[in-house]
């Protein structure tokens, strides 16, 4: 009798265990990649610029999307503005604390700016030193020539506050863009 209950007490763990081993053994579930990859988000570069009082940084952003074809709305771009000092913290608000940068959708041909007047910026150096930072994640697409193309243009521009005149303007810098001429060729 007792080796009867041993016997099934025995079968019982053993069941338990392969049961259990069955459970934690099952396919884990994948799902198939798309075709085409989704979008990577494109970081547009600007060298660092200084402003000072009565003075003004603008980003300028604008969509090159092309209009629509065949009556099919082109997907909006998003973009993701903001500045940043000569050491990498994002700039902030003197007032609110809050960092200084804006998120827009952008339709075909649409622009939109961000702006940060010298006396927004916490106290510190006569001279505030920043840099402009635009990230571009494009609408996903079947034509693959729209990111080689570009998707945006973006400017960073300093404004004097008293006349509203312009003072310099910088273009980002494209990848794969060499401003520099070709040498003269030699005789």
């Amino acid at each position: 009798m007792k080796n009867k209950k041993t016997l099934i007490i025995t079968m019982a763990i053993a069941l338990t265990l392969i049961a259990t081993v069955a459970i934690l053994r099952r396919p884990i579930q994948v799902n198939a990649q798309d075709q085409q990859p989704p979008p990577v988000p494109e970081r547009i570069f600007f060298g660092i610029v200084g402003i000072t009082s009565g003075q003004t940084m603008r980003i300028n952003v604008t969509s090159l999307i092309p209009p629509p074809v065949n009556d099919l709305p082109p997907s909006p771009i998003r973009v993701a503005m903001a500045f940043r000092y000569a050491n990498g913290n994002l700039a902030r608000n003197r007032k609110t604390g809050e960092v200084i940068r804006k998120v827009v959708d952008l339709e075909s041909g649409d622009s939109a700016f961000l702006e940060v007047d010298y006396e927004m910026l916490p106290p510190g150096p006569t001279r505030a030193q920043l840099r402009a930072v635009v990230v571009v994640q494009p609408p996903p697409t079947q034509d693959t020539n729209l990111l080689q193309d570009g998707v945006c243009v973006p400017s960073v521009e300093v404004i004097n506050n008293s006349t509203g005149k312009t003072l310099f303007m910088n273009p980002a810098v494209v990848r794969g863009f060499n401003p520099q001429p070709d040498p003269p060729s030699e005789p």
